[in-house]
C-alpha cells in the first residue's frame, strides 16, 4: 500500500508529503503569457522571458538567512547568504515546475528589488476564472513557517476563541463559534454563542479611528505570548460580561467532542473534528472505539468548521467510518501538470501511520452511510472525505450549508522563513468525479456529483455544540428517522443580535485575510 502525508488545508493549505523532486536541469518554455520588456526580454538580473532555470539552483538562498533550528522540528534551518533576487527566482522557477496551471502564469521579472518575494508570489498564479466568474485560483497563500509548523503540530498562539464573523463593517457582528479544551478563553467561561462587543476601551461593533482598529485587531489577534486583553461580552440570553484573557500556546484537540447518542432507534456517534493533523489519527482510534463498544448503527461527523489538513488523514478517518465498505479502494486520485510524473491513487489507509497508532490495523465502524455537518468553512480535506466515500458508494447525507468548493492541493514549501502554498494537484474520486470548486450543495436528491441528498441548515450559535436542540444536529437526527429536513428549533439569536447569513469562521490562521475594517 502506498503511503504519504499529503495537507490539504482548508482556506489556505494542502500539501502532501511526498517529496517533490525539482524538474531536471536545462531551461524549458512558458505556455502562458510572458511579461514583455524593453530590453528585448531580458535584463541584467539574468532575467530572459520564457526561460527557466531548475528551483534548486535558487533554493535556501536567502536576503537575510536564518540561523539555528526550528522550534518545533527541531531541524537546522538550510538558509545560505543569497540576495531578494535569488528568494524570487527560486518562486518563479518553482511555479512553472509545478503549479497546476504553469501556462496560465505570466512570466515576470524577479529584479524590481522593491517588490518583497511574498508580493511577487501572489502574481505567480492563474487570473482566469471559473464558468461562475469567480477566481480559478482562490487559495494562493503563504505564511511565516514557524506558524505552518505551529498549525501541523496542532499548536495556535491566542486565548483558544474561534470566532464566527457576520460582519467585519460596522456595526461588526463577531460571535463565539467555539472555545478549545484547556485554553484561557474555556477557563474564563466564554461560550458558543458569546458575542464581543469591546476589546480594553475599544467599541468592537462601531470603531472605526485608526487606533481603535489597530487596538482591536491586536487584541482579537495578539502578536505575542502573554499578551492579556479585557473583552465585554453578551450572552446567548442577552447578558454581559467582562473577562480578561491572556495570549497563551494553546494545543488544540483535533475532536473536540465524540458523544453517543441514544435514540429509540439505536445509538448514534456524534463527532466534532476541526482539523486534518497528524495527531487526529489517534483521537480518531479513541473515538471510534467508544463508537464501536456502544454499539453505534449511525454515525453523526461534524465537519462545519473543519477547514482541511492533511489527505492521509481524511483517507483513514474514511476507512475508519466505511471499514469493509471501502478496503482496497481508491479514495482519491492524484492529477497535476503535465511536467510531473503521475501519482499512484491515494487509498482508503487501514493502518496508522503516526504516533501510537504507527502500523497498527485500524478500528472502524464498518457503516454504509454516515450523515455529515457542514458550512462554508467546511472545506479541502473535509471535501475530501465526502466525495472519497461517495466514490465507494458510501452514502453520504448533508446536513447544513454548502461547502467551501476546493479540490484542489499544495505541497507546501519552505523558503527562507516563509512557507508557499500553490496549487500542485486537483482529485477525483474512484468514480472520477473531481470538479466541486462550487462546493457539495445539500439538496432534495443526489446527482452523483455536487448535488448530495440532505437538507439546508443555518449555523445555530444559540446551543452548544452536542445539544439535540441545536439546529444541524437535530436537523441530522430528525432526517436520519423521518427523512425530513423540518425542524422546531427556534433561534433567537437571529431576532436579538441580529445574525443573519452563513458568517465566516474566523480560526487564527486567518488573521491575515480577515480583519477588521471601515465600510
Amino acid at each position: 500500500m502506498t503511503r504519504s502525508r499529503q495537507l490539504i488545508r482548508g482556506i489556505a493549505a494542502t500539501g502532501m508529503a511526498l517529496v517533490l523532486s525539482a524538474c531536471g536541469g536545462g531551461d524549458s518554455q512558458v505556455l502562458g503569457p510572458k511579461e514583455t520588456s524593453t530590453t528585448g526580454g531580458s535584463n541584467n538580473s539574468g532575467w530572459v522571458a520564457g526561460v527557466y532555470k531548475a528551483s534548486a539552483n535558487f533554493k535556501h538562498l536567502c536576503e537575510v538567512p536564518r540561523t539555528g533550528r526550528s522550534a518545533f522540528t527541531g531541524i537546522t534551518f538550510p538558509d545560505k547568504r543569497g540576495t531578494r533576487t535569488n528568494e524570487k527566482d527560486f518562486l518563479r522557477a518553482w511555479t512553472n515546475e509545478t503549479y497546476l496551471w504553469f501556462d496560465e502564469v505570466t512570466d515576470r521579472s524577479p529584479a524590481i528589488d522593491s517588490q518583497t518575494p511574498q508580493d511577487y508570489f501572489l502574481l505567480l498564479k492563474t487570473n482566469r476564472t471559473t464558468n461562475s466568474g469567480a477566481p480559478k485560483d482562490n487559495f494562493h497563500f503563504y505564511e511565516p513557517t514557524e506558524d505552518a509548523e505551529a498549525w501541523e503540530a496542532g499548536i495556535s498562539y491566542d486565548y483558544g476563541l474561534r470566532l464566527k464573523v457576520y460582519s467585519t463593517v460596522p456595526p461588526r457582528r463577531y460571535y463565539i463559534a467555539y472555545v478549545e479544551h484547556n485554553s484561557p478563553a474555556a477557563a474564563a467561561g466564554v461560550q458558543r454563542g458569546d458575542r464581543i462587543l469591546k476589546i480594553d476601551s475599544y467599541d468592537l461593533v462601531t470603531d472605526e479611528s485608526d487606533a481603535g482598529l489597530n487596538a482591536l485587531n491586536e487584541g482579537l489577534f495578539p502578536s505575542v505570548l502573554g499578551a492579556a486583553h479585557n473583552f465585554e461580552l453578551q450572552a446567548v440570553d442577552g447578558t454581559l460580561k467582562t473577562v480578561t484573557l491572556q495570549s497563551a500556546q494553546v494545543e488544540s484537540s483535533t475532536v473536540h467532542q465524540a458523544t453517543v447518542l441514544e435514540t429509540d432507534t439505536g445509538s448514534v456517534g456524534y463527532m466534532v473534528f476541526n482539523s486534518h493533523v497528524e495527531k487526529s489519527q489517534d483521537e480518531w482510534v479513541v473515538a471510534i472505539n467508544q463508537f464501536k463498544q456502544a454499539g453505534v448503527s449511525d454515525l453523526i461527523l461534524d465537519l462545519r468548521y473543519n477547514g482541511g489538513g492533511l489527505l492521509s488523514i481524511a483517507s483513514l478517518a474514511s476507512y475508519m467510518i466505511a471499514g469493509s465498505n471501502v478496503q482496497d479502494k481508491v479514495f482519491y486520485e492524484q492529477i497535476q501538470n503535465s511536467k510531473q510524473a503521475r501519482l499512484e491513487p491515494f487509498p482508503f489507509l487501514d493502518e496508522g501511520l503516526y504516533g501510537l497508532n504507527k502500523n497498527v490495523a485500524l478500528p472502524t465502524l464498518n457503516l454504509n452511510r454516515v450523515y455529515i455537518l457542514t458550512a462554508e468553512s467546511t472545506c479541502s480535506a473535509s471535501e475530501a472525505i465526502i466525495n472519497g466515500l461517495r466514490g465507494a458508494n458510501v452514502q453520504v447525507f448533508l446536513i447544513g450549508a454548502t461547502t467551501c468548493g476546493k479540490p484542489y492541493g499544495f505541497y507546501p514549501e519552505d523558503n527562507c522563513g516563509t512557507t508557499y502554498y500553490t496549487i500542485q494537484l486537483k482529485g477525483a474520486n474512484a468514480k472520477g468525479f473531481g470538479e466541486y470548486s462550487d462546493g457539495f450543495i445539500p439538496s432534495t436528491s443526489d446527482n452523483g456529483e455536487t448535488l448530495v441528498k440532505g437538507c439546508r441548515v443555518t449555523d445555530d450559535l444559540e446551543h452548544a455544540l452536542g445539544d439535540r436542540s441545536e439546529a444541524l444536529l437535530a436537523t441530522a437526527l430528525r432526517y436520519r428517522d423521518t427523512g425530513s429536513c423540518a425542524s422546531a428549533v427556534t433561534r433567537s439569536l437571529q431576532k436579538t443580535q441580529g445574525i443573519s447569513g452563513s458568517g465566516e469562521l474566523l480560526a487564527p490562521e486567518t488573521r491575515k485575510i480577515l480583519v477588521l475594517d471601515r465600510p
